[in-house]
């Protein structure tokens, strides 16, 4: 992530804010699944990735970023194979 907000140009920026899930089942952080086998009804290989946010104190600019990326990358690829 950048130091200075890429839309306004302003370095009021505010880094690794947690971006919360309040669903019922949730364990409060917002998160994204890659499925390794997406066409299985039951066992589709499910990868999580916690999103975090940089925000910018200035015109409110969010840019979110994943924590673990390379092996979401992965498990993209292994369903690519399907």
């Amino acid at each position: 992530m950048t130091s200075t907000c890429e839309v306004c140009g302003s370095d009021k920026i505010i880094p690794n804010v947690r971006v919360v899930d309040q669903g019922e089942y949730s364990d409060g952080n917002l998160s994204l699944v890659v499925l390794g086998n997406p066409d299985a009804v039951i066992f589709q290989d499910r990868h999580y990735g916690k999103i975090t946010a940089h925000v910018c104190g200035e015109c409110g600019h969010v840019e979110l970023s994943v924590a673990n990326p390379r092996a979401l990358y992965q498990k993209y690829l292994k369903a690519l194979e399907q």
